[in-house]
C-alpha cells in the first residue's frame, strides 16, 4: 500500500521475513487502529515531558518557538497542560473511521484571518521527531499548498491566523503579529508506514509553524474556491468527484462532465447567483443535464 498525503488506500498486514545474515530489520505494515494506540502513548509522554518558551509570546515580535524537555520538579507548564485536541478520522482498510488526535498549541493566534485546509500558505516551520531530531527546517518563509501537505500539518495550520505586513524602504516585506503554533500528531496523520528524508516509518511528528499570510486557492481556476468544492459536506474538498471521472472537483475544470467548463456554467446571466436552470436544487455546474 502506498499512502498518499490526502487519501488512503486499503492497508493489509504484510510480514517480510529477514534471513539470519540479513541486517535489514523486519518490516511490518500495520493497521491504523493498532498504530494509533502506540502513537498515542508516545505522544502523551512527549507532551507531559516537554514545554516551550511560552513566556516570550506576550508581544508581536518575530520570536522563535523553542521546545525543551522539562527538568525534574519544574513548575513550568508542560505541552500537555497547554494543548488543545482536534480529532480527525482516518479510513482503515475496511473504510471504517479511526479517530486520530491532533494536539495543537497556539503560542500566538495571529491578528488577521485563518486559511482553509485547501489554501496556499506562506510559512516558516521546523519539523521534529519525538526524539528531538530535526528533519526539516525553513527559517525563511516559503509558499506551501496545504491541499498537498500532510493531513496533520494542514489541519494544524488552519487553526492559526495571519498577521499584518509592511514594506520597508529597501522593498523588503516585514510581518508582525502573525500566528505561531505547535502541532503534534500521530503517524496516521503523517507518513504512516512510508519513510521520508530523515523520517522513519510510523513516526509521530512535531511541527512548530509561523503563518505569515495565505492565498485563497482555486486549484482548477473554475471560479469556485477549492474549499467550497466540498460536495459531500464533510468539511474537506478531497475525494469529492461529482462526475465519477476520478478527478476530484477541486482539480476538475468540468465538474459534471457535460463538456462545458464549470466557470461557464456558474453564472451565465451575471446576476451573481449560481445558476440552476431547471430548479431541481442542483446547480448547473454540477448537473450534467444542464
Amino acid at each position: 500500500m502506498k499512502k498518499k498525503l490526502f487519501f488512503l488506500l486499503p492497508v493489509f498486514f504484510i510480514f517480510l521475513q529477514c534471513k539470519k545474515d540479513d541486517d535489514t530489520p523486519q518490516y511490518v505494515i500495520r493497521e491504523y487502529s493498532d498504530q494509533v494506540l502506540e502513537d498515542q502513548s508516545i505522544l502523551e509522554e512527549y507532551l507531559q515531558t516537554h514545554t516551550y518558551n511560552y513566556e516570550d509570546f506576550n508581544n508581536n515580535s518575530n520570536i522563535d518557538l523553542k521546545i525543551d524537555k522539562l527538568s525534574d520538579n519544574s513548575s513550568r507548564l508542560s505541552l500537555f497542560d497547554m494543548a488543545n485536541v482536534k480529532t480527525i478520522n482516518v479510513k482503515d482498510s475496511d473504510e471504517n473511521d479511526v479517530p486520530h488526535n491532533l494536539y495543537y498549541i497556539i503560542a500566538r493566534e495571529g491578528s488577521n484571518t485563518r486559511p482553509s485546509i485547501a489554501d496556499s500558505v506562506y510559512v516558516a516551520y521546523e519539523g521534529k521527531l519525538t526524539s528531538g531530531e530535526t528533519f526539516d527546517k525553513r527559517k525563511f518563509p516559503i509558499w506551501l499548498d496545504l491541499a498537498n501537505a500532510l493531513e496533520g500539518f494542514r489541519e494544524g495550520v488552519s487553526e492559526l491566523r495571519t498577521g499584518v505586513y509592511s514594506e520597508n524602504s529597501n522593498g523588503t516585506i516585514e510581518y508582525n503579529s502573525f500566528g505561531v503554533g505547535i502541532f503534534i500528531f500521530p503517524s496516521g496523520l503523517g507518513y504512516f508506514e512510508n519513510t521520508s528524508a530523515g523520517i522513519p516509518e510510523y513516526s509521530p511528528l512535531i511541527f512548530s509553524v509561523k503563518l505569515m499570510t495565505y492565498n485563497d486557492t482555486d486549484h482548477d481556476n473554475d471560479g469556485i474556491l477549492s474549499i467550497f468544492e466540498d460536495i459531500d459536506g464533510d468539511g474537506k474538498p478531497f475525494r469529492d468527484d461529482s462526475d465519477g471521472d476520478r478527478i476530484w472537483n477541486m482539480y476538475d475544470a468540468d465538474d459534471d462532465g457535460d463538456g462545458i467548463l464549470t466557470i461557464n456554467e456558474l453564472d451565465k446571466n451575471n446576476d451573481t447567483i449560481i445558476d440552476d436552470t431547471d430548479n431541481d436544487g442542483i446547480p448547473d455546474y454540477l448537473d450534467p443535464n444542464n
